[in-house]
């Protein structure tokens, strides 16, 4: 086995706040956790096209692909290193990111997997990646707090451009549907007022992997009916 540790600083992967605007810290009752224990996130992230994905965007052009409804989410950057994106969003919709993290997707017989490997194994193997990261988020300077979620197990649709491509040469994954485990740091930001933040999301492992992603999110007021 090998390479799908695609790690969020990624390549396998907060904080009291002002008046105007919300965080969260997780209990494991939480809908909101819940949800992303269930893989939601990944599971938006990693089913648009390499060719769209938030994840590799540089400028933040692609913010804004997949979503829909109350929630939207946002990604860290694809490797890590340095960039900034600009993302216009709508008042009132709640913000939910992955900042830095692992997670394995186990495409047996693709990209160096072999097959056999249990759920415990897998959580293992992005566990000893996890440990290592230490996040720092912060919105408009205040920080933001960012909470280390370890995923049930859950099935992630790929499409055939998919992320891994550039990361499994002549083995490619295919499109299909995979078995997925998660150890992520994620954070979420309530009721932005209009105007316009800025979202700061730092990480490292210490040594290979360093992030530092700049949001500047322009929230926009919601229509009047």
């Amino acid at each position: 086995m090998s390479r799908s540790t695609l790690p969020m600083f990624f390549r396998a992967a907060a904080l009291a706040v002002a008046a105007s605007m919300a965080t969260a810290a997780w209990a494991d009752d939480d809908d909101d956790a819940s949800d992303l224990r269930d893989g939601q996130w990944v599971q938006w992230i990693y089913s648009i096209p390499a060719s769209v994905s938030p994840f590799t965007d540089i400028t933040g052009q692609n913010c804004m692909v997949g979503q829909s409804g109350s929630t939207w989410y946002l990604a860290p950057r694809s490797g890590g290193g340095t960039a900034s994106r600009s993302c216009t969003i709508p008042q009132g919709v709640k913000l939910q990111f992955a900042v830095a993290g692992s997670l394995y997707i186990y495409a047996p017989g693709f990209c160096g997997d072999v097959a056999g490997v249990s759920d415990h194994e897998l959580r293992a193997i992005i566990a000893a990646v996890t440990d290592k990261v230490k996040v720092n988020v912060t919105l408009n300077g205040e920080r933001v707090k960012a909470t280390r979620l370890r995923s049930k197990v859950f099935a992630t649709a790929l499409p055939a451009d998919n992320l891994f491509a550039p990361l499994c040469g002549a083995s490619p994954v295919p499109a299909g549907i995979y078995r997925t485990v998660d150890d992520t740091y994620y954070a979420e930001i309530d009721n932005l007022r209009p105007g316009v933040h800025t979202l700061q999301m730092v990480a490292t492992n210490g040594t290979t992997f360093n992030q530092n992603l700049v949001y500047t999110l322009n929230v926009v007021p919601r229509l009047r009916p």
